[in-house]
């Protein structure tokens, strides 16, 4: 079949039935109806596409106006792309790529978001436009125990727990809002993303129980804070019920701490699951951490749209001092080779550059690399980035690194 022009515009509020019956079509489930008010109102905006087939919405896509927490602890406008989606009756036509394309372009030349992320539905699919994996995650299923973390794991006397209403979502907001300021990949939430955060549809229990939250407080305030729900299972002798945590968070060792001995020893539970940063203390502190399974998830995915914003948006843990040849098909304007300097924790500066390059990548491993978490000299082990000068993966690889590492708890 011969390559189809696809012709894609916005699709307007008014249309959101069609838009949301492409998203049903290609998930193969529809938007439940006690969350549909709530979807609706986070789309007005104009931002959502569609490629049209005539007079037929073939496909879609969305962007959210998000601020995204990098290196240094600069919040960075970014386009939070989600929805995407084609009907089955017009897949691996090149509707896909013809909205991908469409949507970079118009969110570079709006101007305000240097970057754009998603999280992808399927990891394979959003390489070849230019989105490099970020950000990672342990999946963790701890059986449920009185000495699930270790004798050693902080604990401070003067801290309590306080079952809270998980609409009582602004007590949260400073814990969180300190966990951001640390560490990147956090995306940041304002009123109508807490909302939908804590939100407790019944569509969304399943037989699980309402939406719990607990914090951990001392008389300073709240330091720490958890979201999850219970499903309860009956053996011939006991209770062995479900805790899954949607979000764990805490502005200090100890209270994370806090907050994992109550999640992994609830009364008649028999496991609890929970999702981490690959460098989340609990990683060292449980006392069998093979019982846990941890296991290794994809979460954020980063495409650069304006490439030296970008890079000059963050900072460096080393001086550095590179040109850096870079391809990208979809985004020209990236494409060529850029100087990158900047001083240790300092100001940065990238422009054109005439020179021979140092280091030779797609934006993909650029995008991989971009919030610390991803190692240059790994991508380049994998044969993804070229070193053109001796020394210059290993200095890219030190500028571009961060601690803690990147980490971003929800989907959107």
């Amino acid at each position: 079949m011969s390559a189809q022009p696809w012709t894609v515009r916005p699709v307007p509020d008014e249309d959101w039935e069609a838009f949301r019956d492409v998203d049903a079509h290609a998930f193969g489930v529809g938007v439940p109806e006690d969350m549909e008010a709530q979807e609706r109102e986070l789309h007005k905006g104009g931002r959502g596409i569609g490629a049209y087939d005539g007079g037929v919405l073939a496909g879609i896509a969305t962007a959210y106006s998000f601020e995204l927490t990098v290196p240094g602890g600069a919040a960075v406008p970014a386009a939070g792309v989600s929805w995407v989606g084609v009907l089955p009756t017009h897949r691996r036509r090149g509707v896909l790529r013809a909205l991908m394309t469409h949507q970079l372009h118009a969110v570079h030349d709006q101007g305000d978001e240097p970057l754009a992320i998603l999280w992808a539905s399927e990891p394979a699919i959003y390489g070849r436009f230019g989105y490099g994996l970020a950000t990672r995650a342990y999946s963790l299923d701890v059986p449920r125990s009185a000495t699930a973390l270790q004798a050693g794991a902080p604990d401070d006397p003067g801290l309590r727990l306080r079952l809270v209403d998980a609409a009582d979502w602004k007590a949260f907001v400073p814990v969180y809002d300190a966990v951001a300021a640390a560490r990147p990949g956090v995306v940041r939430r304002d009123e109508p993303w807490w909302q939908r955060t804590v939100r407790d549809l019944a569509s969304m229990r399943g037989a699980a129980s309402p939406k719990r939250a607990v914090v951990a407080e001392d008389g300073d305030g709240v330091r720490g804070f958890a979201l999850y729900r219970t499903e309860q299972h009956w053996d011939e002798r006991f209770g062995k019920g479900d805790v899954t945590v949607q979000e764990a968070m805490a502005a200090d060792p100890a209270a994370l701490a806090a907050l994992y001995r109550y999640l992994f020893d609830l009364d008649l539970m028999g496991h609890a699951t929970v999702r981490v940063a690959v460098d989340d203390p609990v990683l060292h502190w449980l006392s069998d951490p093979r019982s846990a399974k941890p296991s290794l998830t994809d979460c954020l995915y980063v495409r650069l749209v304006d490439l030296p914003r970008a890079l000059t948006g963050r900072t460096y843990a080393t001086d550095v001092d590179l040109v850096i040849e870079v391809r990208d098909d979809l985004c020209p304007w990236n494409a060529g080779t850029w100087r990158l300097r900047a001083t240790a924790g300092g100001d940065a500066a990238c422009a054109p550059a005439d020179d021979a390059p140092d280091l030779s990548m797609d934006v993909r491993e650029l995008g991989a690399a971009y919030l610390g978490g991803t190692p240059v000299a790994q991508l380049a082990d994998a044969g993804l980035v070229a070193e053109r000068r001796p020394g210059s993966v290993t200095a890219a690889s030190a500028a571009l690194a961060h601690h803690p590492a990147p980490w971003t708890s929800w989907v959107f």
